[in-house]
């Protein structure tokens, strides 16, 4: 369960829904770790989690995905990783920038989920508080039955993901430190 009450680095969401605070980034693992393949966006999220720059908030979403919306909407810049199902290889590795183009219709039909992320994403669009900065990876997989186990050919793919997101994490925190300099009053403050 989620103590709401203070800021932690990272937070496994999955019964409880709390209050969100603002932050500049978020970074999503979606899944479910008893379905196979789908815990891919959890375990690419447990092995970035201690390496997020500050500034950065991880969640696990193991539950309900409507809680997006909440994060969607008390985040500055949201990177979300989840397993896809697609005719292209396993581990294919798809990255999505969302916020300023609708996800592609044909990205729609991937998702191993009921209410998916892409879904989710388009709905916080159109109720006018989707984040500018939106990235969205799909990671292909192959079993989604009631297992623990992954398919061998993620390992790759989770490795690749990881650092992926760790660069776009450093790239787009140091573009909001940027834009907050430059909108500061250059007379009163000399460097």
């Amino acid at each position: 369960m989620v103590d709401a009450s203070r800021a932690r680095s990272h937070d496994s969401v999955s019964e409880a829904h709390p209050v969100v605070e603002r932050t500049a980034l978020t970074i999503v693992g979606i899944g479910n770790e008893f379905r196979g393949d789908d815990a891919v966006g959890l375990l690419v999220l447990r092995r970035l989690v201690k390496s997020v720059p500050a500034g950065a908030r991880t969640v696990e979403l193991a539950g309900d995905q409507t809680y997006l919306l909440e994060l969607l909407r008390s985040t500055d810049a949201i990177i979300v990783v989840d397993a896809v199902q697609s005719s292209a290889p396993v581990g294919t590795i798809f990255r999505l920038e969302a916020g300023e183009r609708p996800v592609p219709k044909e990205f729609l039909s991937f998702s191993t989920h009921t209410f998916d992320s892409a879904s989710t994403i388009e709905l916080a669009r159109a109720l006018g508080f989707l984040p500018s900065k939106v990235l969205i990876y799909g990671i292909v997989g192959k079993g989604f039955s009631y297992t623990t186990r992954l398919t061998a050919e993620l390992a790759e793919s989770i490795e690749v993901v990881q650092a992926s997101i760790l660069n776009d994490a450093d790239s787009i925190l140091s573009e909001r430190t940027s834009k907050i300099h430059e909108d500061l009053p250059q007379d009163k403050y000399r460097y």
